[in-house]
């Protein structure tokens, strides 16, 4: 048990047990450890230790022991398969929460996982309704296309050793709106968002002056610059930013619009860490590149200006992708941009899949894919 604690923490978890406030001894709360010691799950040998000594060498081993409150009340068993996520845990709506991806993690038997899952929840009279989480299906570039065509769009894809323009970014770059006009900040080898900060605020609907400043201070925590912009035409000046003079008017389909104006989100971006900066000249872009390159970018060029729209941060982010890329469409095609895109793509690097083989040590049940 104490090897399996060292693992848990070599993995970056905290490892834990608990008890809960009604049993005797309180370890004794925890329904699958009470299973288990009873040798009621089936192939499962019981324990050769009690509640507390399990408590105690967790514990003594670097792991933590939480004292859980209140009765069962359950309704739903989440059998969760996205990876690096959970559910956090809500008293006034209670679930059992199985993150099965952890049975990858740590080279555990999954039938024999799940099945145990199971088993604990009937004989604990918990609820038979079970909903199982699947990561989303991956939006590709080929979809893309298919989309802005249909909206009647030029497009193509073209990988990304045909664009000579696109750079690293650094973290000195501001993640900075898509807009192609020059401005009057030098740090342009950040992430292209709609809006900045507000991308992902729309994303979320998020419409509070404090969610904003919650954005900002994550977009720093990824180390990044948020930022948000104006220009030397609109009054108030960060009306000039096209994408939040949408968002405000309402004219994003599915996203509500913002509790605040312009002013208040520049001085709230600013308050929270974050900068604004002021673009210059008129709008004279000739094409939309939806940039699927992670940590890549393309500077504006106020000579040939163009939106750039850095897609790979909905994955750094967690955003819902398509609602992005709609809104990246929509925008563009309420500010009469260009109605021609290109989506670079990454290179493809390394083993070709029709010569990659299956690791040695997987018993011959691995495929590529």
């Amino acid at each position: 048990l104490k090897n399996i604690v060292m693992e848990v923490k070599s993995k970056g978890y905290i490892p834990s047990v608990h008890g809960d406030e009604h049993a005797h001894p309180a370890p004794m709360g925890c329904g699958f450890f009470k299973l288990w010691s009873q040798g009621k799950l089936g192939g499962i040998p019981p324990p050769k230790f009690g509640a507390e000594e399990g408590k105690a060498a967790v514990i003594e081993a670097g792991g933590v022991y939480e004292c859980l409150r209140g009765s069962h009340e359950e309704k739903v068993v989440y059998i969760n398969l996205v990876p690096g996520t959970t559910l956090a845990p809500d008293g006034d709506d209670q679930a059992f929460v199985v993150d099965a991806w952890v049975a990858g993690k740590f080279n555990l038997d999954v039938p024999r996982y799940l099945t145990a899952a199971a088993s604990t929840v009937e004989q604990l009279g918990g609820p038979r309704i079970a909903k199982i989480i699947t990561p989303a299906t991956p939006l590709t570039p080929e979809d893309v296309v298919g989309v802005l065509k249909g909206r009647g769009w030029e497009a193509e894809i073209a990988n990304q050793s045909e664009v000579p323009k696109l750079i690293p970014t650094s973290e000195k770059g501001l993640l900075k709106c898509v807009d192609g006009r020059p401005s009057d900040l030098s740090a342009m080898d950040g992430p292209k968002s709609l809006g900045g900060v507000y991308a992902i605020a729309t994303n979320r609907g998020v419409t509070s002056l404090e969610g904003l400043k919650a954005i900002v201070q994550e977009v720093k925590n990824m180390r990044h610059i948020p930022s948000c912009h104006g220009d030397e035409h609109a009054h108030p000046a960060p009306m000039g930013c096209g994408f939040f003079k949408l968002w405000s008017q309402g004219k994003l389909d599915g996203i509500p619009p913002p509790n605040f104006d312009s002013e208040q989100g520049k001085a709230a971006i600013i308050e929270a860490g974050g900068v604004y900066e002021q673009l210059k000249g008129k709008h004279k872009e000739k094409i939309v590149y939806i940039n699927f390159v992670p940590n890549t970018t393309i500077a504006p060029d106020g000579k040939d200006q163009a939106f750039v729209v850095d897609a790979w941060i909905t994955a750094k982010f967690n955003l819902d992708v398509p609602k992005y890329l709609i809104a990246a469409a929509s925008t563009v095609e309420q500010l009469g941009g260009p109605l021609k895109a290109k989506l670079i793509v990454p290179s493809s690097e390394g083993l070709a899949v029709s010569t990659a083989k299956p690791a040695a040590n997987c018993g011959g049940t691995c495929t590529i894919s």
